[in-house]
């Protein structure tokens, strides 16, 4: 007679929630106002990107709070992202990691010879700070903006030398490219 053991893990129940970062202050500590459960249906959160509102409305508790843009930093959604609000009314960019470089994500619009949208594709951007100016991701704005890290722009040079893509992640290091350059930079001794 055999005994067969079965086990069965449970999955715990977690609840997930969206909400504003007032301020940065909120963001790096992680402190949500208007705090909407992503499994309710009695909240939600409507950007208003049609014909370029600089506010968000949030719905909760039966109510309509309307927040302007310029006066909050973000938002995180239920997936768990987090997104900043950066001068361009009809845009949010998603932080994708918070280091030494912060990276975003945002849809970017493709234009025509004629000036229409085409289509939207991802863009990456880039600051130095959670606050600071947000810069399309490339190797000459890092070195603009790193202007003083001679190792950094050397790196930069050796890395993506010939059409690699800057937006890499580092599987190996758990980070972007970019910054594990910067922190090689800022670690090993300047040679020049």
């Amino acid at each position: 007679m055999y005994l067969i053991k079965f086990s069965f893990a449970q999955k715990e129940d977690t609840i997930t929630y969206r909400g504003i970062f007032m301020n940065l202050q909120d963001y790096k500590s992680n402190k949500l106002s208007y705090v909407i459960n992503c499994d309710s249906a009695l909240g939600k959160i409507r950007l208003n990107h049609f014909f370029s509102q600089n506010y968000i409305d949030v719905f909760k508790d039966g109510k309509k709070i309307k927040l302007y843009k310029d006066s909050i930093f973000g938002y995180r959604d239920c997936k768990q992202s987090d997104y900043r609000f950066f001068q361009d009314r009809d845009r949010e960019y998603q932080i994708k990691e918070n280091k030494n470089i912060v990276i975003y994500i945002t849809d970017v619009p493709v234009t025509s010879s004629s000036g229409k949208t085409v289509q939207l594709v991802q863009g990456y951007f880039f600051s130095t700070t959670p606050s600071s100016e947000i810069l399309p991701l490339t190797i000459i704005n890092l070195k603009k903006v790193f202007s003083g890290n001679l190792k950094f722009h050397d790196l930069l040079n050796v890395e993506f030398y010939g059409a690699k893509d800057i937006s890499d992640y580092d599987d190996k290091h758990k980070m972007y490219k970019i910054n594990y350059l910067l922190n090689q930079s800022l670690t090993e001794p300047n040679s020049k």
